[in-house]
């Protein structure tokens, strides 16, 4: 089943009833934005909401689901069973979709987060160098060096973490790269279930 054809079909019934989307909407206890959705065949109505649908139009619920009015009176056990294997198949793949988007979205979040402080820290550290190539040495205060005529003073930090304290921007990064890799497949596989 095809939403285009589905929603042009819900249209066409809507109008022959002289019902608005809003009308119809409200019978359904759904926004008129979802109808309008179902319409353009932008979204599909959730399974539940077919046979009160179906009711609503004036319709059999094979007839909404294959999106034409039929010609004979009743369906075979297998034709019916094959229309509403149809519906429950395109309900999840639009659900599925949803939460593949969800996903992808957040693991983009989770990327930028993670590659804010390494890309911070090559970005200064790319500036320190570059200032370090333009500034003569007599200028070596304003970097930090302390000392006296006897040379640099050397100052020592104790830490809690026995970590080299490059580890933690790379393990970002790395995080970084995996979330976007993964985001990506996510959108792939987005795009496979249309």
């Amino acid at each position: 089943m095809d939403n285009i054809q589905f929603g042009a079909f819900v249209a066409q019934l809507r109008k022959e009833q002289g019902l608005t989307q809003k009308d119809l909407a409200e019978r359904l206890h759904v926004t008129d934005k979802a109808v309008s959705k179902w319409e353009t065949g932008k979204g599909f109505p959730d399974v539940k909401l077919l046979e009160p649908l179906a009711q609503v139009l004036g319709v059999s619920l094979v007839e909404l689901l294959q999106g034409a009015r039929m010609e004979k009176e009743s369906l075979t056990i297998g034709e019916a069973g094959e229309v509403l294997s149809q519906a429950i198949d395109q309900s999840q793949r639009i659900t599925a979709r949803r939460y593949l988007r969800l996903l992808r979205w957040l693991l983009t979040a989770i990327c930028v987060y993670l590659a804010y402080d390494p890309v911070i820290l090559l970005v200064s550290f790319l500036y320190l160098q570059i200032l370090a190539l333009t500034t003569s040495a007599s200028m070596a205060y304003t970097y930090g060096i302390i000392g006296s005529a006897d040379g640099p003073t050397a100052i020592l930090v104790s830490s809690a973490s026995t970590l080299p304290i490059w580890l933690w921007p790379v393990l970002q990064a790395a995080g970084a790269i995996l979330c976007l890799i993964l985001a990506i497949r996510v959108w792939r596989l987005e795009r496979n279930l249309r």
